[in-house]
């Protein structure tokens, strides 16, 4: 079974090359990133599981940097695990930011 290696930026499906074919990110940068930004750019991952993975990890990691980008998850997935998974993620990491976003949601309905 080979790997199969995606772009951070656009998750294009490329092979193991240094710049991404389709939108040009170079793929040596990501490696520069914190394990934080790393989890934050996989909420966009587009294998299902991979945003419920990282959403969790963040969560547990209380990880305040991610809490606007699993803000704009909780509220605009499509699909319901990965959205229920970043809300979770919010009640763990527990801000300001991230009761009012579960405040809102609860008053809405939409979770």
């Amino acid at each position: 079974m080979s790997l199969t290696y995606f772009c951070p930026s656009c998750w294009s499906e490329v092979g193991a090359i240094t710049i991404c074919p389709n939108c040009g990110a170079d793929l040596r940068a990501f490696s520069g990133k914190s394990y934080e930004e790393k989890l934050i750019l996989a909420l966009h991952h587009p294998e299902p599981t991979v945003p419920i993975r990282a959403a969790t990890i963040l969560g547990k990691l209380k990880a305040r940097t991610a809490v606007w980008p699993l803000i704009d998850i909780a509220t605009s997935a499509k699909d319901p695990y990965i959205q229920e998974s970043a809300v979770e993620a919010l009640g763990n990491i527990g801000d300001d930011q991230a009761l009012f976003c579960l405040d809102y949601l609860s008053r809405e309905g939409t979770v």
